[in-house]
Formats: C-alpha cells, sequence, structure tokens
C-alpha cells in the first residue's frame, strides 16, 4: 500500500510538469473584452451600454431619465461633459450616477453622440 501512495504523488508531478513544460503553449484565458472595447467605444455604443436604461434618444430606451433625443439642440458639449461627470451638481438630488470612471476619450465620445442628437 506504502508504494501505491508515493507512486500517486510523483504521476501527479509528472503530469503537472507535462502541462507546464516550455515546449507547450498553454492557452491564456480570455481577457476581459468589455474594459478593452470601452475604451474604443463608440459614443452612440457607449451611450447604449451606459446611458440607454434610463434615458431615451431616437424613440428607443428607459424613461427613469429625461429624454436625450434633442439633448445636441439644447445643451453644449460643455454642459453634456460636466453633467456626465457630476449629474448631481446640476440636478440635486438626481439618481445618476457621477461616471467620473470615464476616460476623457470616453466622455468626449458621448458627448459628440449627444451633440449629434437634435
Amino acid at each position: 500500500m506504502k508504494k501505491q501512495v508515493r507512486i500517486i504523488p510523483l504521476i501527479l508531478l509528472a503530469l503537472v510538469s507535462s502541462a507546464c513544460s516550455p515546449g507547450k503553449e498553454q492557452p491564456h484565458p480570455p481577457a476581459d473584452k468589455r474594459a478593452q472595447f470601452q475604451e474604443e467605444f463608440t459614443g452612440e455604443a457607449l451611450f447604449n451600454e451606459r446611458c440607454r436604461q434610463c434615458h431615451a434618444a431616437k424613440e428607443q430606451g428607459g424613461a427613469l431619465g429625461p429624454d436625450l433625443s434633442q439633448a445636441g439642440s439644447t445643451r453644449d458639449a460643455r454642459f453634456l461633459g460636466q453633467v456626465i461627470r457630476e449629474p448631481s451638481k446640476f440636478y440635486p438630488g438626481s439618481v445618476m450616477p457621477p461616471y467620473d470612471t470615464l476616460s476623457q476619450k470616453q466622455v468626449d465620445s458621448l458627448v459628440d453622440y449627444l451633440g449629434s442628437l437634435k
């Protein structure tokens, strides 16, 4: 019985060693594509990902927040960017979360999209 107990760890060690050998390329776990892709989102895609649950635009979306279908006609880019970053500063009591984790590129892209809605 003692020989079997010693053989099993050796077999396991051999299996692990062969799986990690430098000659064999191991598959890498998939990267978090969502995190990488978000930086590249167009403004419309970013709006669909982050805003459409609460805001409507082009007759689609949620009703919790105001309809933004005419945002470009009523607000300038500077205001839109500031509201995205700090909504409660402009609308006290707003349930909209601050999107302070978005990069400047993402905010600019989102503002460009909202500015095109007229």
